[in-house]
């Protein structure tokens, strides 16, 4: 695999030592043929414990599979922040200890790298279960690797309701660039901080202060954090991400997301740090989510309700108007602030109104609910 200038990966054929048996186009999740992942049940979830929820994105749900999974003997493998968090990349881990850093979204294309498949494949080869988390593609393409061995009751797949993934360059300058600020180097990163809410999320930064050595934090909300607002513009993502050739078909077992909109299908519920949208895909999801169901707060919910607030379950987004011209920008080398200075990524006036309107009419209905309660 070979990064490019916006620091995505792509495969490199070495035409002397390959030999033809095409198992990398049966692996590869964008050649291969997928069946349409079917569905089981869906639900709406959240953590009845305080303490995960606050330290999960959404409702929790991934870190009561995880726990279940490290609890019976297992391996978790997830996307953590590496290199001082200018990457992410997916590792495994085997105890509850390291389990905080496979939690929480990550908005950064995570690297799957050997180790990772090798270590997936070797733990189910010793009889202990895996649990793999991670996009639609990345699920696509650990069954690809695995084979028979995914349809088995020791691996367990779980896909995330994906946006897009972002330029990796971009993120890894963007940290640097945050570090110049702090004037010491980020240390940890929270990109889903809850101490605005779950609704107005911050992007969170963590650096050590060197005159003392102690730690500090600056977040912003999420509307105001520029790398943020570039991918929610749709100007930074992966080509492909734009034609995901696996919407709806990667396999996965059971398919996770942030229940947006939660808030007006159910407004007696607390919804304040986080609701999951749980989409059990096969039987063995159903089981592994059965199995933590008397840890949550649950209850049943439609297809057509999770799609209203998470339209890219099963559609790709559309680009950035512009968004050529902008990675051109940042392949070329334009500096961090060059970059805030000619893309400030505002939402057009319109848009801005509708949101208005938006909230305006939320809190009307809830007002409305309330006092029919």
């Amino acid at each position: 695999m070979k990064r490019d200038r916006l620091g995505f990966s792509y495969p490199i054929v070495d035409s002397d030592i390959c030999v033809g048996c095409g198992a990398c186009e049966r692996a590869c999740p964008a050649l291969g043929e997928h069946r349409d992942d079917l569905l089981q049940s869906i639900s709406w979830a959240k953590a009845d414990s305080p303490d995960l929820l606050e330290r999960s994105s959404s409702g929790g749900i991934f870190g009561l599979l995880a726990r279940k999974v490290l609890a019976d003997g297992g391996v978790v493998c997830g996307a953590a922040f590496d290199e001082g968090c200018r990457a992410v990349r997916h590792v495994l881990v085997d105890n509850e200890a390291g389990l905080d850093a496979v939690m929480r979204s990550k908005y950064v294309q995570s690297s799957v790298g050997k180790e990772a498949y090798r270590g997936v494949r070797d733990v189910i080869r010793s009889g202990r279960c895996v649990l793999f988390a991670g996009t639609s593609c990345q699920v696509a393409g650990m069954r690809g690797y695995l084979g028979g061995l995914a349809d088995g009751d020791l691996f367990l797949s779980v896909d995330v309701i994906c946006h897009g993934v972002p330029s990796p360059e971009l993120w890894s300058r963007w940290v640097d660039y945050r570090a110049e600020g702090f004037g010491s180097d980020v240390c940890d990163v929270n990109m889903r901080s809850k101490t605005t809410g779950w609704l107005s999320y911050s992007a969170m930064y963590k650096h050590i202060a060197e005159k003392d050595n102690t730690e500090d934090t600056e977040s912003q909300v999420f509307g105001k954090d520029w790398y943020m607002k570039a991918f929610l513009a749709n100007a930074s993502l992966r080509s492909s991400c734009l034609a995901c050739p696996v919407k709806r078909s990667s396999g996965a077992d059971i398919t996770l997301g942030d229940f947006w909109g939660f808030q007006n299908i159910h407004p007696e519920v607390d919804y304040s740090k986080g609701v999951s949208a749980v989409l059990c895909n096969t039987e063995k999801g159903e089981r592994a989510f059965k199995a933590i169901f008397g840890l949550t707060v649950n209850g049943p919910a439609t297809l057509e309700e999770v799609i209203a607030g998470n339209p890219s379950l099963v559609r790709s987004v559309a680009p950035y108007p512009r968004r050529d011209e902008f990675l051109n920008d940042v392949s070329a080398g334009l500096s961090i602030p060059d970059l805030m200075v000619k893309w400030d990524f505002r939402s057009s006036l319109w848009r801005r109104v509708r949101g208005i309107l938006c909230g305006i009419k939320r809190r009307l209905k809830k007002f409305v609910c309330g006092d029919s309660q």
